[in-house]
């Protein structure tokens, strides 16, 4: 790509971030023709496709883990979210990321991200970053170390994020470093439910642990994203499969994906009793909206 077709490409994105840090030293970056480079420490970040990568060398990207089929999916967003949101075993309620946007995100205040985006695209505002070079991310980093200055973003979606990263406690204070001050971040994380992998799988939350997780942040939001039946719903899932694979890994996975097409009615009920009291001790996914301090 020569110099003239990247700055066509990377428009957008320069737009949105004035600033950017080295994923190593967290010194300034020099953007040139094709890469950004750090003069502190002599590292070299490429761009490819308009896509700048910030990938620490100690980095494995090995994408999918046991269960291939959504990942494959993934190559065509429109129809993957299309069967995961009306087939999927959960009916989603509560406050979704495009309305936490609507609600709480102004552009004019700064960079608004959407981290372990996946190929989604929220509103084209939004600056995708991802580990993965998913169709639809304008940033490919980990979200762990983000290549940006600190306090320069002013919202910040991370939605069903987090159980799947080894170190969320790193994820949440990175989050809150390149916050600006009242910044405000989306979390939706699972409760009640079981071992999903995109690539693995480490942690479940409850809300009050949540907001323990951010301790430099105020929650003025929280409430219940997914349901008990949807939580019921994917556990009939499961155990459709544990019980009819027989022991075979790759049995398992397709019937868990298979199963959800016969019970996903029951998630439905949700629409309901999702908003009850006491719903939130047992829902299968949970979400806050907090405020940096």
């Amino acid at each position: 790509m020569d110099g003239r077709g990247y700055q066509i490409i990377m428009k957008e994105i320069l737009k949105k971030i004035k600033e950017w840090r080295c994923v190593r030293c967290h010194e300034s970056l020099e953007l040139r023709a094709e890469h950004f480079f750090c003069q502190h420490c002599g590292v070299t970040f490429k761009i490819s496709d308009g896509v700048p990568y910030f990938l620490p060398t100690n980095i494995s990207l090995v994408s999918g883990g046991p269960d291939h089929l959504r990942d494959f999916f993934k190559q065509w967003p429109g129809f993957y979210y299309f069967v995961a949101t009306f087939f999927g075993p959960i009916f989603f309620s509560g406050l979704s990321p495009k309305n936490f946007l609507r609600r709480y995100a102004q552009e004019d205040d700064g960079p608004i991200l959407n981290i372990g985006s996946g190929p989604r695209i929220l509103v084209p505002a939004v600056i995708n970053v991802d580990i993965f070079p998913y169709k639809g991310v304008s940033l490919v980093a980990d979200i762990a170390h983000l290549p940006l200055a600190d306090e320069s973003v002013s919202s910040i979606v991370c939605d069903n994020i987090l159980e799947h990263v080894g170190n969320p406690a790193d994820v949440a204070a990175e989050i809150q470093r390149v916050l600006k001050p009242c910044g405000a971040v989306y979390i939706c994380a699972p409760f009640m439910y079981p071992f999903h992998s995109s690539p693995s799988d480490y942690t479940r939350w409850t809300l009050l642990g949540l907001s323990q997780l951010f301790d430099r942040s105020e929650v003025v939001e929280s409430g219940v994203r997914a349901g008990v039946f949807s939580a019921l719903n994917v556990y009939c899932c499961y155990l459709f499969a544990f019980l009819f694979s027989f022991g075979n890994r790759r049995l398992y996975w397709i019937l868990v994906n298979v199963s959800m097409f016969f019970f996903f009615p029951i998630k439905l009920l949700d629409a309901i009793f999702c908003h009850f009291s006491f719903a939130k001790n047992m829902a299968a996914v949970v979400y806050c909206v907090l405020r940096k301090k």
